[in-house]
């Protein structure tokens, strides 16, 4: 089993939310001027101040978002569990659907691995630990490709049914 954790920062988490807050606010208060009838010739500032006050709110709610905190992935032989703030989150690797090894120019300071499971996308960040990535990402493709070999080779197994001699 290899454990690998994922810190993240909480002065930027709680950076986004207020700087999310204030736009919200600030929009709110654009609109508020243009339906006050203080600005109300001014439909397009009306319209930037409802683009402002929207852009805050998405700002402020995907700040709670699970993969906005700290998480710890477990990579086991049969599965993969995801523990997060709000519990943890267990994946076979059968419902693993990609596995995306991203290298930069230079690979040494930094890689990434983007694992899909149905419609949850885990970015996991290597700092300076291109060993630990590359270990990782090993054992992700080797449980997850015998999956996809597996159902290749099915495929072309009820293929070659189909096309016998005889039916032809």
């Amino acid at each position: 089993m290899i454990r690998y954790h994922v810190k993240r920062n909480g002065k930027s988490r709680n950076t986004l939310r207020y700087f999310g807050a204030f736009l919200f606010v600030f929009g709110g208060f654009l609109l508020y001027l243009f339906f006050a009838g203080m600005a109300s010739t001014h439909v397009i500032g009306a319209f930037f101040g409802a683009l402002i006050l929207l852009y805050g709110g998405y700002l402020f709610i995907h700040t709670f978002e699970e993969d906005k905190y700290d998480i710890e992935y477990e990579f086991k032989d049969q599965e993969l569990v995801v523990k997060h703030r709000k519990g943890e989150t267990v994946y076979t690797y059968d419902q693993i659907d990609d596995v995306t090894l991203v290298v930069p120019e230079n690979e040494m300071i930094y890689s990434l691995i983007l694992i899909r499971a149905g419609k949850k996308k885990y970015l996991i960040p290597f700092s300076y630990k291109k060993e630990a990535c590359d270990k990782i990402y090993a054992h992700l493709t080797a449980r997850v490709t015998e999956k996809e070999l597996k159902e290749e080779i099915d495929k072309e197994a009820k293929e070659e049914l189909h096309d016998t001699p005889d039916s032809k």
